[in-house]
């Protein structure tokens, strides 16, 4: 929300910006924003929100420029790291190539092997832990789909 009002106030909030990154001697670029058609936009978010923590937490932290309620917590930015962290490597495995239909099971296997690695992990604050066993349900009910999908069968066959 914060990189949407930056963009969306040329006058006031993207100076601001600007200024923060300008203060921290950091190059002047936009944050990117996360969308949802885009499955990796999530993963560049929180990479540059967490690369750029300096300059966030000067302008959420200005009272005057309205954007104190999302300011982060110590805890909040742990969190927001740990997710990245996690994130980066579905990331790095789907830009390697473009998968196939062939590689989707393998591909399944191995994303979930990872997830449950992370979700046993007591490194990981309970809130990652319990959004990685969230996001292993939805894997196995995708991967449970391909059981009646007959394109899925034929590409196997």
């Amino acid at each position: 929300k914060v990189a949407f009002k930056l963009i969306h106030s040329t006058t006031i909030l993207l100076p601001a910006w600007h200024e923060a990154l300008h203060s921290l001697k950091m190059s002047i670029m936009l944050m990117p924003r996360n969308v949802a058609m885009r499955w990796n936009s999530t993963f560049d978010m929180l990479n540059y929100a967490v690369e750029h923590r300096k300059a966030v937490d000067i302008v959420t932290q200005h009272w005057d420029l309205g954007l104190c309620e999302f300011e982060l917590s110590d805890e909040e930015w742990d969190i927001a790291g740990q997710l990245r962290d996690i994130l980066k490597y579905t990331t790095l495995f789907f830009s390697r190539s473009m998968p196939n239909l062939t590689t989707v099971i393998p591909a399944m296997d191995l994303i979930h092997d990872e997830l449950t690695s992370y979700s046993c992990n007591l490194k990981y604050l309970p809130a990652i832990r319990a959004a990685v066993h969230l996001a292993k349900k939805i894997l196995n009910r995708y991967y449970e789909l391909t059981d009646t999908s007959e394109v899925y069968r034929i590409a196997m066959g």
